[in-house]
């Protein structure tokens, strides 16, 4: 290879990594920052009762799983540019059919919503990291982690300047959406295939289907990264989904509402590196236990002094910060733990178990908050802390 040619194929892989991590933020703050946050906050202003809020919700999530579970199989079929290109559309169509439905029936575009963001999730990520070069691919994913991270903060900013009972803002959601197509197209095309493979291996591959991807995910279930990433988000999504409930109850607008999930996003935002970077120092069991016992600690204090704008907006960043770290340290746990095609089988399931028990959460909630009302909100994420305490206490890594 020439120096030319090399330079030229440094310069085409880089404009691709930048591209990706372009549609990758872009497509999140729309899919993420707007659908999860968007769709609890604007059926709570419908009055819809916390029934409701909790299956919307948690179908939203079961739409992730399903995308998980499908998108190697898409990817293999119709390359990653095409499946992102799928999750972007039903996207689209998600938030389009949001302004012209019942709200009763949101958990249908609320399900393909889900199911777009699972596909992108895994097709543009994948196709990423393919190309970045190994010896830069930490620096890489803590980039981009920190990118989509600002989805968190962007997307309530939105829902504050436009408010969630106005239209215009699913139209917002899906120019954001249609935006990501730039970068998209100018990123390099990568086949599906692992052509750094032998023949015979490329013989003896799997191709993960549904079934060999649930039954990986049984197994990992089990494992000490995939639990301490699915117990937080178990907590951080029944927060999403009932915080405009619990708001609602003691007396805030739902602005308020969405300067609070502000808040929880710039708690993620500002926190992740420390987090590592103790991960890194103490190790992943020790920074994980740090994390739930400031959650423990966090909740306690909702529990009691939870009652207010400023009580609600510290509670918001600290929990942003530890809920988070929660998954970034299952990833973390995964790289350290596994290498090569191994790894891309770890991410996909914890990415699985994460998925799962968020979607389980706000379903199991939204009957709770339901017959026992909005109060009960904190009282289940201690229940679950305590559960992470515990499995943390029995295990060391």
């Amino acid at each position: 290879m020439t120096k030319d040619t090399l330079i030229s194929s440094t310069i085409r892989r880089t404009t691709s990594i930048i591209a990706l991590n372009a549609v990758s933020t872009l497509t999140h703050i729309s899919q993420y920052g707007l659908g999860t946050m968007l769709i609890p906050i604007a059926l709570e202003t419908k009055n819809a009762p916390p029934e409701i809020i909790g299956f919307t919700s948690a179908i939203l999530w079961f739409g992730m799983l399903i995308g998980l579970l499908i998108a190697g199989k898409l990817i293999h079929l119709f390359s990653y540019r095409n499946t992102v290109l799928l999750s972007m559309a039903m996207s689209v169509i998600s938030f389009i059919a949001m302004l012209f439905i019942d709200w009763h029936f949101w958990f249908l575009p609320a399900a393909l919503l889900g199911c777009g963001i699972g596909l992108r999730w895994i097709a543009n990520e994948t196709w990423l990291y393919r190309l970045s070069p190994s010896s830069a691919q930490g620096r890489i994913v803590g980039i981009h982690e920190a990118l989509i991270g600002l989805a968190t903060i962007i997307g309530p900013l939105i829902i504050v300047a436009l408010g969630a009972s106005n239209g215009r803002i699913f139209w917002v959601a899906t120019a954001i959406i249609v935006a990501a197509l730039v970068p998209l197209f100018m990123a390099q095309t990568l086949s599906a295939t692992d052509e750094t493979l032998t023949p015979k291996r490329k013989k003896d591959a799997i191709k993960p289907t549904f079934a060999s991807t649930f039954k990986t995910n049984i197994i990992f279930w089990l494992s000490f990264g995939g639990l301490i990433a699915g117990l937080g988000g178990w907590i951080e999504n029944s927060l999403l989904a009932f915080l405009p409930v619990y708001a609602t109850d003691i007396g805030l607008h739902s602005d308020k509402t969405a300067w609070l999930f502000t808040l929880l996003g710039i708690g993620a935002f500002v926190c992740q590196f420390p987090i590592g970077w103790l991960a890194d120092i103490k190790g992943v069991n020790w920074a994980a236990m740090l994390c739930a016992a400031i959650t423990f600690v966090t909740i306690l204090f909702a529990l009691f002094l939870g009652k207010t704008f400023l009580s609600i907006a510290i509670i918001m960043f600290i929990l942003g910060a530890t809920l988070s770290g929660l998954l970034t340290l299952g990833i973390i746990w995964a790289t350290q733990h596994s290498s090569g095609n191994a790894l891309a089988g770890q991410m996909r399931q914890l990415s699985v178990t994460y998925t799962t028990l968020s979607a389980i959460s706000p379903f199991v909630g939204g009957f709770i908050v339901g017959h026992i009302g909005s109060s009960s909100l904190f009282w289940q994420q201690l229940v679950a802390v305590i559960v992470l305490v515990i499995f943390l206490l029995k295990h060391r890594d």
